[in-house]
């Protein structure tokens, strides 16, 4: 066997709801998953014994051809030394001129607490949430919060219980649209008159005031957000990466908004499937008070919910050739033009779609399902339709960057957006092409993360080749090697579209337009490099389309 990662699952997870210590390996020929379960727990037990530690009872909970995942039950102050000791038993041999455990009980002193769990257990009790990290304990969220330093931790009985307490929070996840969805969501919650706190694959906002920029999706992102003394409203995407790393930041959610599942980022963790990345974005449907899911998606209409009809909310594009959703308390559909509200039977006409910009007319239909979830998500958190609609019309692709946004110069279209996946390249370039004007021409700028396996990277070449370009421009992701070789996709897309090599993201659209006419369209897809681009376009004349 060998180590594939061992880490602490600090929140609800896909194993369950509880914490856990868990462990991965690659199994070699011949090994099963008791087999390592029996030899890994062998190991382990005089190793917890060395550090004061007592036995625990590994688990198989997830196995497959060559790999398993094996997991125990811990103490909060007891998961990170645990880790380390898993990570130590699949070292072959110890080295006999080192005492590792000597140093891992010396950091077993240091954290162990017995207030930590003590306050954990007493917080479930009571309902109240309870947010931790390696530095910080939260009781409670926001305004109704008291932080406490990991060493300062109190005893449970000084608490004064009943001045704490949560905010609303909702969840985002899914394969396409968590952006947009989140970003429109937090649009809505805002023109309701409450104080959002935002964390989105660009950014963590508070109160309309950006304080990180990049991709802020894990638990991390939304410990800061719940934490904020400014926040009455959370909205927080949440990104796979950071449920299987980690879990979630918190056991309860008030919505779940799950937008779709499509192929993208098998291979790791365990997941190659689906239904395994149904199962992993389903985290946070089980979390939740409220979910609101995607009628389209088989796989989400497949999840085991328990919550009764009345708590899930379905969303359809009928106009878009979407099924009617199953028979429910409620849903958000689009159908005969116009975005309609059904409760209990009563359906309520909000506004035409034609009129959410983000839409194209309706040309963009992801988009008109990004709407639909973000106003099923919205009216399960209480924001007023009034408020809701505000938003939708309001919002543009300004308010969106990099996903759909466009710029225009001498008749021709730019069109900016983040699809990264066959299903996403598909959408995005059906509406490039519709931007199109009757005699004109695509090209299309791409590249792709290396963790994407070659039956992805294939389905991202088809739907490029589907939408017949005259030229593709790819270049390397280079801080996105992510376990491929340098060059290792550039070439693969210059084997199946014949596709020109380009440095970066401004040499591409650079030598696209310098041959573009009127009516032309480039579309710039997985768009990292927003100053550089926007520099570039500042300077040649293009507008903001």
């Amino acid at each position: 066997m060998r180590l594939d990662d061992a880490r602490r699952l600090t929140g609800p997870n896909l194993y369950g709801a509880r914490p856990l210590v868990l462990l991965e390996l690659f199994l070699d020929e011949g090994e099963t998953a008791d087999s390592a379960r029996q030899l890994v727990q062998a190991r382990l037990t005089p190793l917890r014994a060395r550090v004061g530690l007592g036995e625990v009872a590994l688990r198989v909970l997830r196995s497959q051809q060559g790999w398993v995942a094996l997991a125990h039950d811990a103490p909060l102050d007891e998961m990170l030394v645990g880790a380390e000791l898993l990570e130590l038993c699949c070292q072959a041999e110890l080295s006999s001129g080192a005492n590792p455990t000597e140093a891992l009980a010396g950091q077993l002193a240091q954290q162990r607490d017995p207030r930590l769990p003590a306050l954990e257990a007493e917080a479930r009790r009571r309902g109240v949430p309870f947010l931790w990290d390696d530095e910080t304990v939260s009781l409670g969220h926001a305004k109704k919060a008291q932080h406490f330093k990991r060493g300062a931790l109190p005893p449970v009985e000084v608490i004064d219980w009943t001045a704490l307490g949560a905010i609303p929070v909702a969840m985002v996840t899914g394969t396409n649209g968590k952006t947009t969805s989140t970003r429109l969501l937090a649009r809505m919650v805002q023109e309701a008159g409450w104080r959002v706190g935002m964390a989105s694959s660009d950014a963590v906002s508070i109160a309309g005031r950006t304080v990180h920029e990049g991709d802020w999706t894990g638990p991390a992102a939304a410990r800061e957000v719940l934490r904020s003394p400014e926040v009455e409203v959370a909205v927080l995407e949440t990104a796979r990466g950071g449920i299987l790393r980690r879990g979630l930041a918190c056991d309860a959610i008030d919505v779940a908004l799950l937008t779709n599942i499509s192929d993208d980022h098998f291979g790791s963790y365990g997941i190659h499937t689906l239904e395994d990345m149904a199962q992993v974005k389903g985290v946070i449907a089980r979390a939740a008070r409220h979910v609101v899911l995607n009628a389209r998606d088989p796989h989400l209409r497949a999840l085991p919910l328990g919550q009764g009809p009345e708590a899930v909310t379905w969303f359809a594009d009928v106009d878009g050739g979407a099924a009617p959703p199953p028979q429910s308390a409620r849903a958000v559909v689009a159908r005969g033009g116009q975005v309609v509200s059904i409760r209990q039977g009563v359906e309520t006409a909000l506004l035409a779609v034609s009129d959410v910009p983000i839409t194209f007319g309706g040309t963009a239909r992801y988009n008109v399902e990004n709407a639909l979830g973000a106003t099923a998500a919205a009216l399960a958190l209480g924001v007023p339709a009034q408020a809701l609609v505000r938003a939708l019309r309001s919002f543009t692709a300004t308010d969106n960057p990099g996903r759909g946004e466009t710029w225009t110069r001498e008749g021709v279209t730019l069109f900016l957006d983040f699809a990264h996946n066959p299903d996403g390249v598909e959408s995005a370039l059906r509406v490039a092409r519709s931007l199109l004007a009757p005699t004109g021409r695509l090209t299309v700028i791409t590249g792709s993360a290396g963790d994407r396996t070659d039956a992805e990277l294939s389905g991202i070449c088809e739907r490029i080749a589907a939408a017949k370009p005259i030229a593709v421009f790819v270049r390397e992701l280079e801080h996105y090697l992510r376990g491929r070789r340098p060059d290792e996709v550039p070439a693969f897309f210059e084997r199946r579209l014949g596709a020109l090599r380009a440095t970066s993201e401004v040499d591409a659209l650079t030598r696209a337009t310098a041959p573009a006419q009127s009516g032309d369209v480039i579309a710039l897809l997985v768009h990292l490099e927003r100053d550089e681009v926007r520099t570039f376009l500042g300077g040649n004349g293009w507008r903001r389309g």
